[in-house]
């Protein structure tokens, strides 16, 4: 198999499904809004897209293959009834661990809502300029492909609320959206293989140049019911200073790091910095990265 540069290889579009509430309330507000216990069934998990916690995980060289897991979790944002004043938000939980699963949850919700769908599980922001957006974060990686399912493989979606009763509601849902990339990597020397202690990733200014430019750990992701066009934003990169992405495994491996990438290029190339117990290595490579697939790449180094 070649690789250049980096492999482009698809990830497939996961569906996912569910919907809930922080909100106490079980009074029905003018607007018909009320806490309903929401079910969606059937929920699937489709080959090539890491999602749950303790998944059932093989890498197969082009894909990545998932189960859900009984009790894991996805956070909902009710983007019908957000405003300055409301924010329904809240956590919707799989019943079994299965490649299709049911969800669960309260929400304060009508019929006709669409309400977003975020995994893995975290709180939007709860005040200030960026109050109903998510914070989505890179930093902390292990490298290992159980840390990015249950850590960073984000996927978003918005399910619609289809009918109600005075308890219970009911919605659909189209295929969930990979927020990230998930990138496989091993390096040689040439010939040999070299194992990895600490991978560190830059972006450099351009091809010939050797001035890196750091890499931004966070995104601000806003929900919106139109998943047709998600956006992450970043800080520029004069304000990143010397940030930069760095992934420490526990152990000691040339088996390949397993890393979550922004789809973000602003230089378009990418420095790569190897640590282990012989030495260091560096190199640097073209990249090109999308949201929702796979890319396992092997990469050479040269030792310092």
């Amino acid at each position: 198999m070649k690789h250049i540069g980096f492999l482009l290889l698809l990830l497939s579009s996961m569906v996912l499904a569910a919907c809930s509430s922080d909100d106490d309330e079980s009074v029905e507000s003018s607007n018909g809004r009320k806490l309903r216990q929401l079910t969606i069934a059937e929920v699937p998990v489709t080959k090539d897209a890491p999602t749950s916690k303790k998944v059932k995980m093989t890498d197969n060289s082009s894909s990545l293959d998932a189960l859900w897991t009984k009790d894991d979790m996805v956070t909902y944002f009710n983007v019908s009834s957000f405003s300055q004043v409301t924010m329904d938000y809240g956590k919707l939980t799989a019943a079994s661990s299965t490649s299709t699963s049911m969800f669960q949850g309260s929400v304060n919700c009508k019929t006709g809502d669409r309400v977003a769908l975020l995994y893995p599980a975290k709180n939007p922001i709860l005040s200030g300029k960026d109050r109903g957006k998510f914070s989505i974060s890179l930093d902390g990686q292990k490298g290992t492909l159980e840390d990015i399912a249950e850590h960073f493989h984000y996927v978003y979606g918005v399910a619609e609320v289809t009918s109600v009763t005075d308890q219970t509601a009911t919605a659909t849902i189209d295929n969930m959206q990979s927020l990230l990339a998930v990138c496989k990597f091993s390096f040689t020397d040439g010939s040999e293989a070299i194992p990895v202690k600490t991978l560190t990733v830059n972006f450099y200014d351009n091809e010939y140049a050797f001035l890196p430019i750091g890499y931004s750990l966070t995104a601000m992701f806003t929900p919106t019911a139109d998943v047709s066009s998600l956006v992450l934003a970043y800080a520029g990169p004069e304000t990143w200073d010397e940030t930069e992405l760095s992934v420490t495994l526990d152990n000691e491996t040339s088996e390949g790091v397993f890393v979550a990438l922004f789809p973000y290029s602003p230089t378009g190339y990418m420095h790569f910095t190897v640590t282990n117990s012989s030495g260091t290595y560096k190199g640097m490579a073209k990249a090109s990265l999308k949201a929702g697939r796979y890319y396992p790449a092997s990469l050479k180094l040269t030792r310092q």
